[in-house]
């Protein structure tokens, strides 16, 4: 009889514990209606911990419905309100044994998945916002959990908002940059590669990384794989050339290479300026000056090709001095002829070496270099106050 009395008493506790988290989901709905999302959310919580209540589907019904608003419109009750949000919809399309959605009694399916995807849209943005504020971590978190919902968003909802698999990857590759975690970086670049990426600069990001590691050989395959399809992509013909360039390959497969990526933008003065160092590497002077001149009319403001091209004059005089050097006072009239030429090299070195330093000087740096050629190179032009004026600009120069 006391048994009896004792499993009554017990059924009866559990009755009633049932019935208290139960009124705590109504007390959920209501506090909902009235507009109070603080006290909403503290009884669905309560209601959400607590075991008999916790696979409850109108509890999950109630909390997506709860936590979407608050998530929209009232972060600061709960700045992470987007993940509870988007977990209660994912419960909310649990399935019975009829394979019917859970709510079906309160919710249409397609409103909980209007409501799926209101969530994905919230973390990809809040996640970019997060990146931007530097919270990497909180970033890579946003973006983790759309994985979630991207495999229920059967009308690729996401995808026309540009929400993606790729583009999450290359968001996550930027945040794993941020925390200099290569590992990741390597990770998030050839899952968007499996993904048959549609973005050339993923394959240019992880060539860069296997760059820097020094493992070449990997890198340049990423580069030509790329290639394969977007063979025209100028980012990935530049990384090629730099490749090849340390990977000590011939100046002539370099220069092929570069004249190839010159065909497809001829615009880009820079690389004029390596194919004309390239030139320059097979003594073929004339073709050296052709691109520096074709890069200066492209960037008549280019440091480097102004500079370029007149130390290219110069260097031209190089064996000229030493051939009248090797030659007898006598021989006045060989001298004569290879001063004239040295004289016009300098001459036509001159307004490029003072344009480059002048450049320069706008950034405020200054090459004691250059301006110690320019004071020499005046002086032999007989050019004698311009060349003191250089001097002591030099020697001022701290």
């Amino acid at each position: 009889m006391n048994k009896k009395i004792i499993l009554s008493l017990l059924i009866s506790s559990f009755t009633l514990v049932a019935f208290s988290q139960s009124k705590n989901v109504q007390n959920a709905f209501n506090s909902f209606r009235q507009e109070n999302f603080a006290e909403a959310k503290y009884f669905i919580d309560l209601a959400a911990n607590n075991e008999s209540t916790a696979n409850d589907a109108k509890m999950w019904n109630y909390r997506a419905k709860i936590y979407l608003e608050i998530m929209q419109k009232y972060p600061d009750i709960d700045e992470n309100a987007v993940f509870e949000a988007t977990e209660s919809h994912i419960r909310c399309l649990d399935r019975d044994k009829k394979g019917k959605i859970s709510v079906r009694k309160w919710t249409r399916e397609e409103d909980v998945l209007s409501g799926l995807i209101a969530c994905g849209y919230n973390l990809f943005n809040s996640g970019v916002e997060d990146y931007n504020a530097k919270e990497y971590k909180n970033a890579l978190r946003k973006y983790d959990e759309i994985f979630r919902i991207i495999p229920l968003d059967k009308e690729n909802l996401l995808d026309k908002g540009n929400i993606n698999e790729n583009s999450i990857y290359k968001n996550q590759y930027l945040a794993a940059l941020q925390l200099e975690d290569i590992d990741a970086q390597l990770d998030y670049l050839g899952k968007s590669i499996e993904k048959n990426t549609e973005d050339p600069t993923i394959y240019y990001y992880i060539s860069n990384i296997y760059s820097e590691k020094g493992d070449l050989n990997i890198a340049l395959e990423y580069i030509l794989k790329g290639r394969e399809k977007f063979s025209n992509e100028i980012i990935l013909i530049n990384t090629e050339i730099d490749l090849s360039m340390k990977m000590g390959k011939s100046t002539q497969e370099i220069v092929s290479k570069l004249s190839n990526a010159i065909d497809l933008d001829n615009s880009n003065e820079v690389l004029y300026i390596i194919r004309s160092q390239m030139y320059s590497k097979l003594n073929d002077n004339l073709l050296a000056e052709k691109d520096l001149i074709s890069a200066l009319s492209i960037n008549p403001e280019s440091s480097s090709a102004n500079n370029n091209l007149a130390s290219l004059y110069l260097s031209m005089t190089d064996p000229l001095v030493k051939e009248r050097n090797n030659l007898g006072y006598r021989e006045t009239k060989k001298i004569d002829n290879l001063d004239s030429k040295i004289d016009e090299l300098q001459k036509k070195s001159l307004p490029f070496l003072v344009k480059y330093i002048s450049l320069k000087e706008v950034d405020g740096e200054f090459d004691k270099a250059a301006l110690n050629t320019l004071a020499s190179i005046y002086y032999n032009l007989g050019m004698e106050k311009e060349s003191t004026e250089t001097r002591n600009k030099l020697n001022s120069i701290k």
